[in-house]
């Protein structure tokens, strides 16, 4: 991997001699861009944040066209957080909240549980053109969502996981804040055909996994082949092609119109503001789109 490639990349990488595989994500502009769509509050950007590192964490395990989404629900002030991810490198993300609930919780830095209260996880694999789509779904538990998205990979996927995602605001040369986020996840390969050494092998490869500071996974002074270095130059990490990531957002006039004509033309007339368009704004990015009534053809 080039040493240039730092950010908005997933790097995936392999123990040497050990039935351990993992990747690595970096995310700046592009995770930036996504968390400055909106005017969110530092918790509840850090919480979509470590959603979308998740979501690319895990969607860039897929051997198939198609898209991973995270999805989660509370009872909270955070009521709803989606993140999902595109083979292609896309992703995105968006989150919905109580602005005055959040106020309450003024003087502290707020867990999981009482950003969102209780509510579930839920993981969707949904393939482009062929074969099923799959959910699982877990309570949410935890500090963090990186516990209850554990909690998925130990209860659904049956697969001994580590998993860390750590977000931060930096300020750049400038006076300039900007989000960054990075994030690991490692797992056991399946099928070793000697289960003591195996898991042997993941004992140790998983304390030098603990050992990730978030500092660590949010610096960009720090390379991810530095980063692996670090923690597995003993045991010698092969690391493969990175993949790029950009900010995904299917908000085209075409798509949006062909909403719209789902519904009868007296609901355009209701929607249809002062100056004759009809407006639609993308919950992902916040894109204003403005259409008149007489160019949507209903069905």
């Amino acid at each position: 991997m080039s040493a240039e490639i730092k950010d908005d990349v997933v790097i995936p990488f392999a123990l040497e001699n050990r039935p351990v595989r993992g990747r690595v994500v970096r995310l700046g502009a592009v995770l930036d861009d996504i968390l400055g769509a909106h005017d969110y509050p530092d918790a509840v950007a850090s919480l979509l944040g470590e959603a979308v590192l998740i979501a690319a964490l895990a969607g860039s395990s897929l051997k198939f066209d198609g898209r991973l989404i995270i999805q989660v629900n509370g009872d909270g002030p955070v009521s709803f957080v989606l993140a999902d991810y595109s083979t292609t490198g896309g992703v995105r993300g968006y989150a919905r909240f109580d602005a005055e609930a959040l106020t309450r919780l003024d003087g502290m830095i707020p867990d999981l549980g009482q950003l969102m209260g209780k509510g579930r996880f839920t993981l969707t694999i949904d393939p482009k053109s062929s074969g099923e789509t799959y959910q699982g779904v877990v309570a949410l538990a935890g500090a963090r969502l990186s516990d209850s998205a554990l909690s998925y990979f130990t209860s659904s996927e049956q697969i001994p996981t580590r998993l860390n995602a750590s977000m931060a605001r930096l300020t750049n040369a400038d006076g300039k804040k900007t989000w960054r986020g990075g994030g690991a996840i490692m797992q056991l390969i399946a099928g070793q055909s000697d289960a003591d050494a195996a898991n042997a092998a993941w004992d140790h490869a998983g304390a030098l996994f603990e050992t990730i500071s978030a500092d660590e996974l949010t610096d960009p002074q720090l390379s991810t082949d530095t980063l692996l270095y670090r923690l597995f130059h003993e045991d010698g990490a092969r690391i493969f092609d990175p993949i790029a990531l950009h900010k995904r957002c299917p908000c085209t006039p075409d798509y949006l119109r062909s909403i719209l004509s789902q519904f009868p033309p007296e609901e355009h007339d209701s929607m249809t503001e002062d100056d004759g368009r009809i407006r639609m704004t993308c919950a992902f990015c916040s894109k204003d789109f403005f259409f008149k009534p007489e160019e949507i053809s209903s069905k």
